[in-house]
């Protein structure tokens, strides 16, 4: 044979396993693996080479098992050595198989020492101990250790078996996936949104650690329960096939993910993983799987069929994942049939037909949005999506839809249902214009009070109101019999247009005046959600009131604090920020500690920092902000629960129980 390397030195059953997948792979991705896995060492490609060609010529004759071998005309059976219930690996007893992934299984251990309790130990699946395998699994443990959080799987310990397969133990989840439990329990869709921003936090822990998942499924997210009767408790699980985005150093083994290699479960798996020649998979591949997981609990079923994908075949199923539209959750609805719809809705305590109209709108969006085959259009956050769906929840305007004027009105009516019960919009536009008449009436009022002691201060103070007054007079009249009639709801937004335009032509010799009102329409553009003409009302009052009242006044803090909760309502968080650390420190300084426009600069910059992650930070904040509230109103305020409400928010995602 000459230079040919010696094919009858003996090869191992994992060089057969490798070998044999490399034989299968095509000429160019096959060259392209040996010249980054071999180097310059020509020996040992000359010899992968001649394996591959000896194997190429070999036939089919292996294919049959061969007989005779042992005198007796008996079939020659070879084993492996494998782990089975009743084994003992280092001071672990395995007790049973509970599941089994692409390289590892997992069973049910004892340890034994120094505590006996019970745990969950992965081991790499017999025949899958290759070098790019083991280097993978051993990624994963050093992951799973990075992780600290309450609804991530905690790892407790690591080290090899006797045959050299490396494992590691973890706490055991005694649970079952959330999808499963979603319908075990019937849980209502809103009841399913809440579960699974629990998913979306524990995600965008791993992601702040520098860890992508690369897996999530509903196989690898158990939810447990504690005690009857309490809250089910997810836990992300299985971090196998994760990737660090830093350049920490996870193995001193080289993971080397080789060309066109699939990793990931089909129905779950991102476009940029279905190319399977990007080596920039970055952590929008997780918000996409999170995507089809809120598509799965929502509708029951996964963008596309997981068994229609399988027997589509390779390319086929590349081409759908980077190709095809999934349908809207709720046009999917739509096309089940009556058995199959009915079905669905009563795992979701639900109408057949109030199931789709549940998910039509804002559902849609969301779900969509997170599915972009692009994924510089998904959310770029797991803590973006949560957002949004806690947005939904409280029927404030998500960033997924477009914010037409006539969706933010309609959010403005759902988190005000009573009030819009009690009058139509128009009668609300009127109520806002002589609202702002009336409380400067009762200024006025007040004033004339102290007439005897500031006669002069109340002639001005009357002065202007009589001035404000007659302006927004001027305005109403412009209005038409068809407010009165409550003929045109979009009146609310002209009136307040046309004021706007007006404010700087008739109160231009009044600025402080002018400053009020322009921080009142601030307010009131902010109710409806439009964010771009508040911040302009309240950058024109804040720079009146800094011009005539000085840098240093409660106005000025005031409307410093407005502006920065607009702009975090926007989520322009760098600019937001200095505005309100701005105006809390002028309120410490000129109200002092205890004063409840000091606690409403608290709560606004809690929310803000919580909003950025940064809730390590904002937790003492909101506390303060409490503290303050009630000892100024007592245990029951509007501003309490508000306060209330971003504290739990701070908790949540934090993990803290208390």
């Amino acid at each position: 044979m000459g230079d040919e390397p010696n094919l009858m030195k003996p090869v191992s059953p994992e060089q057969a396993v490798f070998a044999e997948a490399l034989q299968r792979a095509t000429p160019e991705a096959r060259a392209t693996y040996l010249d980054g896995a071999c180097g310059t060492d020509t020996a040992l490609r000359g010899r992968v080479e001649a394996l591959l060609r000896a194997a190429a010529s070999a036939g089919d004759f292996l294919e049959q098992p061969p007989t005779g071998l042992s005198g007796d005309g008996s079939t020659l059976v070879v084993t492996f050595p494998s782990e089975k219930p009743g084994d003992r690996i280092g001071r672990y007893k395995l007790l049973q198989q509970i599941g089994e992934g692409g390289c590892g299984v997992v069973y049910m251990a004892e340890q034994l020492e120094p505590v006996h309790r019970r745990v969950a130990l992965k081991v790499i699946k017999l025949g899958m101990d290759t070098k790019q395998v083991i280097a993978r699994f051993e990624a994963e443990r050093q992951v799973l250790a990075l992780m600290d959080h309450p609804n991530i799987a905690k790892v407790l310990d690591a080290g090899a078996t006797d045959a050299g397969r490396p494992y590691f133990v973890m706490e055991l989840v005694r649970g079952m996936k959330i999808t499963d439990y979603c319908d075990q329990h019937s849980l209502s869709t809103a009841e399913r949104l809440r579960l699974f921003t629990q998913v979306c936090q524990a995600i965008q822990h791993a992601h702040q650690k520098g860890i992508i998942h690369r897996d999530i499924k509903p196989s690898n997210i158990l939810v447990t329960i504690s005690e009857p009767g309490s809250p089910g408790c997810p836990k992300v699980i299985d971090f196998g096939i994760a990737k660090a985005t830093t350049g920490q150093r996870l193995t001193d083994k080289t993971v080397f993910t080789a060309f066109e290699q699939f990793i990931g479960t089909p129905a779950y798996m991102s476009p940029e993983q279905a190319m399977m020649t990007s080596l920039d998979i970055d952590t929008r591949t997780d918000i996409y799987a999170l995507g089809v997981l809120l598509y799965e609990l929502l509708t029951g079923q996964t963008p596309f069929d997981a068994k229609d994908l399988m027997a589509a075949g390779l390319d086929a199923m590349r081409r759908i994942i980077l190709e095809q539209e999934p349908a809207r959750p709720s046009t999917r609805l739509s096309t089940l049939l009556a058995a199959d719809l009915t079905a669905v809705a009563s795992h979701r305590h639900a109408e057949p037909g109030r199931l789709g109209t549940l998910l039509r709108g804002d559902l849609d969006w969301i779900v969509m949005k997170a599915l972009e085959k692009d994924r510089t259009r998904r959310y770029e956050t797991a803590n973006g999506l949560a957002m949004d769906i806690q947005r939904h929840l409280d029927n404030e305007p998500v960033v997924a839809r477009p914010a037409s004027p006539g969706y933010r009105f309609q959010k403005l009516v759902r988190r005000n249902k009573l009030a819009f019960a009690a009058a139509s919009a128009v009668g609300a536009a009127l109520v806002i214009g002589l609202g702002i008449s009336t409380w400067m009436f009762f200024k006025e009022k007040h004033a004339r009070q102290r007439a005897v002691a500031a006669e002069q201060e109340t002639r001005t103070e009357a002065a202007k109101s009589e001035q404000v007054a007659q302006f927004l007079k001027d305005m109403l009249q412009g209005v038409g019999p068809s407010v009165a009639l409550g003929r045109d709801v979009m009146m609310l937004r002209e009136i307040l247009d046309q004021t706007a335009q007006r404010v700087s032509q008739d109160l231009h010799d009044q600025p402080l005046v002018e400053a009020d009102l322009r921080q009142t329409l601030g307010q009131v553009y902010a109710e409806i959600s439009e964010w771009p003409k508040a911040a302009d009302m309240q950058r024109e009052a804040l720079a009146l009131r800094k011009k005539f009242l000085g840098d240093d006044h409660p106005d000025v803090a005031s409307v410093l604090c407005d502006l920065g909760t607009t702009l975090h309502a926007q989520s322009k968080y760098t600019e937001a920020e200095p505005l309100l650390r701005e105006a809390l420190a002028m309120r410490r300084k000129l109200l002092g500690n205890k004063h409840p426009d000091v606690a409403r600069s608290l709560t606004a910059l809690a929310l803000l920092l919580h909003h950025q992650g940064k809730d390590l930070q904002a937790e003492p904040l909101a506390r303060e902000a409490l503290a303050i509230q009630k000892k100024f109103y007592g245990d029951e305020h509007q501003e309490i629960a508000r306060t209330l409400n971003a504290l739990a928010a701070v908790l949540r995602s934090s993990g803290v129980r208390r």
